[in-house]
């Protein structure tokens, strides 16, 4: 009759042990980091958000005030107004507005004109997104490194709301041949009024 085999005998050391236990330490820090820093960022995109339409509904309701008001005391608020005139706005048209007024601009005059309007660039490369917005434009003609107005003189336009895009859930039920549980949609919050909201009964993938 064979004997039992003896089991192995495994010598666990203190260093192997701890170097391991030290880096998963470290990994379920790094975890709960990451989540921290990503819920921190969306909740401070909202708040911006919501900063930046409060910002401009006030800066739009104070110089509507300021030109129906009578006898106040002299005060230079087109200088204020104009410290914040390109928040929430559209590059393109800000751009338009800053050309239509120089008549000739390169795209660091651009740069300097947009920062005392506080526009607020959406990437760490401002001068490409002025190239982006500048491209096809009609009353843009590019000569040499700088940018001429060749638009109509009255050529003026209110300045638009840039369009915040933030991705909403759809929770109606699925129907067949569908994957998942919900749909997203995103939902373009300031646009025009006469735009179509993209609803599931006008989308491609829902349409009866």
């Amino acid at each position: 009759m064979d004997k039992a085999k003896k089991p192995v005998k495994i010598n666990y050391t203190m260093e192997a042990t701890a170097f391991l236990q030290g880096l998963f330490q470290e990994f379920q820090q790094q975890t709960e980091k990451y989540k921290h820093l990503t819920a921190t960022l969306l909740s401070l995109e909202a708040q911006a958000e919501l900063a930046e339409k409060t910002l401009c509904l006030t800066r739009n309701h104070l110089a509507l005030t300021i030109d129906k008001t009578e006898c106040a005391a002299p005060h230079d608020w087109e200088k204020v107004l104009q410290t914040v005139r390109f928040v929430g706005v559209r590059l393109a048209d800000a751009c338009k507005v800053l050309l239509q007024e120089k008549k000739k601009l390169t795209p660091e005059q651009f740069l300097g004109g947009l920062n005392e309007g506080m526009f607020r660039f959406r990437t760490n490369s401002p001068l490409r997104e002025i190239h982006a917005a500048l491209l096809k434009q009609s009353f843009a003609k590019k000569v040499g490194t700088a940018y001429v107005w060749i638009g109509n003189a009255q050529q003026q336009m209110p300045l638009r709301m840039r369009v915040l895009k933030t991705q909403v859930i759809d929770q109606l039920p699925v129907r067949e041949g569908t994957t998942g549980s919900a749909h997203a949609v995103e939902r373009d919050f300031g646009a025009s009024k006469d735009s179509s909201p993209k609803t599931p009964q006008n989308r491609g993938d829902r349409s009866s």
